[in-house]
């Protein structure tokens, strides 16, 4: 299952509204409550164009703001998000890397959520393996390796990912 933007007959709509609606608003103020407003009017507009829920429209918020690199406000929506659907393991995969001090918890949700996931494994071994835990880095660098046939978005990093196990098993730290 993709993203909202990617998966839904209205995604594209969806995408488009927040590129050339969110991005102009978000370039006018700087101001919290503004934005706090424009979202609002954004996201009940979205709604009733698309009819999709909340949870999925402040996640392609969250999408929009990580592309502009507002990060702030990118995780208050994928946070969002989740609260209103913990189901919404893209949101937890993108908590994650917008929290170094956190993301065992959010790649670890995002996998509860969809065993299948293959980048919230990858960025949990990378995780574990720049941090010495060789053992729970090769075993979730196992698990990448099973999930990540299936996905060809993922096929490139496999080979990198062998490596990784190569080194975790002679003792290495990943970098």
């Amino acid at each position: 299952m993709r993203p909202l933007l990617l998966s839904t007959r209205y995604g594209l709509l969806v995408c488009l509204g927040l590129v050339f609606l969110a991005a102009p608003l978000a370039a006018q103020s700087s101001d919290s409550a503004a934005l706090d407003t424009a979202d609002a009017r954004l996201i009940k507009r979205l709604q009733a164009q698309t009819g999709a829920d909340k949870a999925s429209l402040y996640q392609t918020l969250g999408f929009s703001y990580f592309r502009q690199e507002n990060f702030d406000r990118a995780f208050l929506y994928f946070n969002a998000a989740v609260q209103a659907n913990p189901r919404l393991y893209w949101s937890w995969y993108y908590m994650g890397l917008l929290d170094p001090e956190d993301a065992e918890t959010y790649f670890k949700k995002a996998i509860v959520v969809n065993q299948d996931f293959a980048p919230a494994y990858y960025w949990l071994g990378r995780y574990y393996g720049k941090r010495g835990r060789f053992e729970e880095a090769i075993r979730v660098f196992e698990g990448y390796l099973e999930s990540a046939w299936s996905d060809p978005n993922e096929h490139a990093r496999t080979d990198e990912v062998r490596e990784f196990l190569r080194k975790l098993r002679q003792g290495e730290k990943i970098k």
